[in-house]
């Protein structure tokens, strides 16, 4: 940085030598003694910039150093503070993840014991229907068959009515009761 001021300052005074007299006419070139004064008056010049910098522009550069390095010591303070705070927010996050695993498997396990009770109570309902069923076509059979039976008696009786009113006249009859009446008489003891 130095050597870099020096160069400035060195080159400068040339510098704003040869433009002030580059291609004018009339004019004598500079002396050694022209330009000795001109570097004199730069270099004082220079000087009392750089003294007047140095004394007042010392504190500036010193109170900015401090202000930087605060601020640096500030930002890597919140850098911090959101690092901590982004760890927390993650662990969070992390939690409520496992939180809402859980009540997708406790909801998945609910899901899966009320199909199971579902499923058992559906085939327990099925079974008392189907023992209900079986109940009622057994008791609808034997209705059917008493009825059939019934029938089958009352044909039977109505078929042998009509055999016997064909069959027996009125001698056969007569005979029949006879014969009743003297079984019966026997068996009495009189």
């Amino acid at each position: 940085m130095k050597k870099i001021l020096l160069t400035t300052i060195l080159l400068f005074p040339q510098i704003a030598y040869a433009v002030s007299t580059g291609g004018e006419a009339g004019h004598a070139p500079a002396t050694i003694s022209d330009w000795l004064f001109r570097i004199i008056n730069f270099a004082v010049l220079a000087g009392v910039l750089g003294f007047l910098l140095l004394k007042f522009g010392k504190g500036i550069f010193v109170k900015r150093r401090i202000e930087i390095e605060r601020q640096l010591r500030e930002a890597e303070e919140l850098k911090l503070a959101a690092k901590k705070r982004l760890a927390e927010i993650e662990e969070r996050v992390r939690k409520k993840e496992e939180e809402i695993k859980a009540i997708l498997e406790d909801a998945r396990m609910s899901g899966e014991r009320e199909k199971a009770l579902l499923i058992e109570e559906g085939n327990k309902a099925r079974q008392r229907l189907e023992t209900h069923a079986k109940g009622r076509i057994e008791q609808e059979l034997a209705k059917a068959k008493e009825e059939l039976y019934i029938e089958a008696v009352n044909l039977a009786m109505g078929l042998a009515e009509k055999k016997i009113k064909r069959d027996f006249g009125s001698k056969e009859q007569d005979r029949l009761i006879e014969e009743y009446i003297i079984k019966i008489g026997e068996k009495r003891p009189w």
